[in-house]
């Protein structure tokens, strides 16, 4: 059993539930598409959004131009609503056993996240669980980029073999591991919890 310092969590699909699919309809809806051509498009410019390179109006007007779409200014906002909701649903079993290990173990958030979501969920009463947050859009930076890993484990004050890694992206958990993290992948918290339990001790 290896022994870890520092548990690190990604937030979408880990600590919020994957992308709420009826709010995606609705973003479909208004750019009159598909749900599958909506996540080729979705994630082309997300980058430099998550990163707040560009804001809200300038991701989704770059992404409609690559459908060669055009929509009026209240569908902008509607679209950047219904964006931010659609990350919103939290899974209360994660943060029940976050929660539950709060005291015994230091807790990091590592999330590729967009302002305009942190300003939704940073008064949220689980968001004090974690003794250290990193978020793309005030690091300038997004998960893969190996920079994002070195700011956490410089936050952290840890030794890369000494933390755990939680995300559910296998690109984002394999750029981890490069770096000397060890990494879990998410699927489901019973899942999660049975690792931690059988292959990591709390140092």
């Amino acid at each position: 059993m290896k022994n870890i310092e520092y548990l690190v969590y990604d937030y979408g699909g880990v600590i919020s539930k994957k992308q709420n699919k009826e709010l995606v309809n609705k973003m479909c809806k208004i750019l009159n598409i598909t749900a599958q051509q909506f996540f080729s498009f979705y994630t082309k410019e997300r980058k430099d959004y998550d990163s707040a390179l560009i804001d809200a109006k300038t991701y989704w007007t770059k992404t409609i131009k690559l459908m060669d779409g055009q929509i009026e200014l209240k569908d902008m906002d509607k679209l950047i609503e219904f964006d931010t909701k659609s990350w919103l649903d939290i899974n209360k079993e994660t943060i029940e056993y976050i929660k539950s290990i709060k005291d015994k173990i230091k807790l990091a958030l590592l999330s590729n996240m967009t302002f305009d979501t942190l300003e939704e969920i940073k008064n949220l009463y689980w968001i004090h669980y974690f003794d250290t947050k990193i978020f793309s859009c005030e690091e300038k930076v997004c998960k893969p980029d190996y920079k994002i890993y070195n700011i956490c484990i410089k936050k952290v004050k840890v030794e890369p073999q000494h933390i755990l890694f939680i995300d559910d992206s296998k690109v984002n958990l394999n750029a981890a591991q490069k770096m000397g993290i060890n990494i879990l992948k998410f699927t489901d918290c019973e899942n999660m919890k049975n690792i931690i339990e059988n292959e990591y001790v709390f140092k």
